[in-house]
């Protein structure tokens, strides 16, 4: 049913996005508050512009999210998605402004990396609710949140690890608003929407790919093993799906996936490759 200013009230259709909605207003916390920025970073020059680089591709995403979660309050017509995606909104805030001042102190922010704003630019531009559901809380949301891990197992400096501990419980929700909420829509998907769908998830899974692909080597340098987070990025995805229960307008190719693995494979093959994680940092966070 489209949505109605002026109902006295609402179905309770989602009472799961109503407990996601109360998880968000607990889960409140202030940036300039919450983490301590006099903090003295314990990386070095050269570890701190390798972090700078790959947590400005984090820093645009979070700039797109604040966009499409904005956008989509219109576009869904349930008032209880719209109360979570609200919380979204001021999430997003919050993380844009908490990697704008972690980025510089880190180095700076650098220039937005050409992949990423293409996909970037997709979503914020499409009017399609289904494509800015898939596109940003299943694909762009979920890569971040395996970023955040592996940034954290991986990066002992305790101020990057508080930051991303309070950006990664936030992308939590955020991809549980896939789970909850994209169903229903992806229900009303047709035939040929679903294939655009498709094409779509292919172009701006290609465009992630490439884009993380252009900082292998800033990631080798902090011993971060990019292989291993797109694999457990891609198992957190089809988990995500697994819990939606319907797969219409979701493309899935083992093809694909097994080629973009593969680059690191011919990467790891080389003497000394670029991507392989610093032995000595490897050992030290195990």
């Amino acid at each position: 049913m489209p949505y109605d200013l002026f109902r006295a009230e609402i179905d309770d259709q989602f009472p799961r996005l109503e407990r996601l909605f109360e998880q968000a207003k607990q889960d409140f916390w202030n940036d300039s508050t919450a983490i301590d920025w006099s903090q003295a970073l314990t990386l070095g020059p050269a570890e701190r512009r390798a972090m700078a680089k790959i947590l400005s591709l984090i820093y645009y995403g979070e700039r797109a999210a604040l966009e499409v979660s904005a956008q989509l309050v219109p576009l869904v017509d349930d008032e209880q998605a719209k109360f979570v995606l609200a919380c979204q909104v001021i999430e997003e805030a919050k993380h844009v402004s908490a990697f704008r001042r972690l980025l510089k102190k880190l180095d700076d922010i650098h220039p937005v990396n050409p992949w990423v704003r293409r996909v970037l630019s997709d979503l914020v531009e499409t009017r399609h609710a289904s494509y800015k559901l898939v596109g940003m809380q299943l694909i762009v949301e979920n890569i971040a949140n395996q970023l955040f891990h592996i940034i954290h197992d991986h990066v002992e400096d305790p101020l990057i690890r508080k930051v991303l501990e309070y950006v990664g419980r936030d992308e939590k929700k955020h991809t549980g608003l896939a789970v909850l909420y994209l169903p229903k829509i992806l229900k009303s998907v047709g035939f040929v929407e679903s294939h655009m769908l498709w094409a779509k998830q292919i172009y701006w899974t290609f465009c992630v790919s490439q884009a993380i692909w252009d900082h292998r080597r800033e990631a080798a340098s902090l011993g971060i093993d990019i292989q291993q987070g797109l694999q457990k990025g891609i198992a957190a995805q089809d988990h995500l799906v697994e819990q939606m229960g319907i797969r219409r307008g979701i493309f899935k190719s083992k093809t694909l996936e097994g080629v973009v693995l593969k680059m690191y494979d011919r990467e790891r093959k080389k003497k000394r490759g670029p991507w392989t994680p610093h032995p000595s940092r490897t050992s030290s966070s195990s």
